[in-house]
């Protein structure tokens, strides 16, 4: 085939490629539906015993997605730490899990707006016997072995809070976490507060107790800093980031928001002020 009678062809399959790019989530979901990538965590996102997905970021993402006509959802289960990556790979179209907006995801993925604002919390043996109560604690212990998950924010925050790099064991499951804490292999868990409240709600086991009370870590301005959770969104999809913050705002005024997430034990001090967004967030 000569190059002339190649080029309408050529032609043909850019314009094709680039209908298909301009489609986005929103054709696809409603024709397709959506995969969204979960770690399989409490009370974030995770299979229950009657085997389909669920947590309060999947009641919360199935409202926001069923008024813009998208129903079906898969919800394959990764590492926390393989998120991401695979978002990013294009192996999920959107990141379901218990997510924190930072700069560093933000150079990689997109963001929905704040969904939740967590703090942070630590799981200690019965009685706190080495009266760990913030990170500092760890810190200057000198010998508190601390458990965190791979690739979350909370590495990064103990290390910024000078805890040794030695002294952090990471895990890539939350459960994980909490079994090493029951076997003694580490003196504390540090997860954030709603995760650390379905960890032990569901290990029910009197030789743990959440740390209280606990210090948050402090800004530059001595007040406590708050961690936003929100949905991991591919980069290159304004119209599908713009159609489902709409969504999530009017969850959010309806107060419909609330609703979904007091089940999982959430309260109105977890929901974000309206003013804080991803594009704040991402440029911090």
């Amino acid at each position: 085939m000569t190059l002339n009678k190649r080029l309408p062809l050529l032609a043909a399959l850019l314009l094709c490629s680039t209908a298909t790019l301009a489609a986005g989530l929103l054709d696809k979901g409603r024709a397709d539906g959506l995969t969204a990538g979960i770690a399989n965590e409490q009370p974030y996102a995770y299979i229950g015993t009657d085997g389909k997905a669920t947590g309060a970021n999947i009641e919360v993402l199935q409202a926001i997605l069923a008024p813009l006509g998208i129903s079906h959802i898969d919800t394959p289960i990764t590492d926390f730490g393989s998120l991401v990556p695979g978002l990013a790979a294009g192996r999920f179209d959107l990141i379901g899990a218990g997510l924190f907006i930072n700069p560093n995801r933000c150079k990689v993925i997109s963001f929905s707006n704040p969904v939740t604002r967590s703090g942070g919390a630590f799981i200690v043996k019965a009685g706190n016997p080495l009266k760990l109560h913030r990170l500092k604690d760890v810190a200057s212990n000198g010998k508190a072995r601390l458990a965190t998950q791979t690739g979350s924010n909370q590495v990064q925050e103990a290390k910024d809070s000078g805890i040794a790099t030695t002294n952090v064991v990471l895990f890539d499951k939350d459960t994980e976490a909490l079994a090493a804490l029951q076997a003694g292999r580490v003196d504390v868990v540090y997860f954030p507060d709603a995760e650390i409240i379905g960890l032990v709600a569901k290990a029910n086991d009197p030789g743990i107790e959440r740390a209280l009370p606990f210090e948050q870590i402090l800004d530059a301005n001595g007040k406590p800093t708050w961690n936003y959770h929100a949905y991991g969104l591919p980069r290159n999809d304004a119209a599908f980031a713009q159609a489902f913050n709409e969504q999530l705002a009017k969850l959010r005024t309806s107060g419909e928001l609330l609703k979904i997430l007091q089940k999982y034990g959430y309260t109105e001090n977890e929901l974000p002020d309206t003013s804080v967004t991803a594009a704040q967030r991402c440029s911090l």
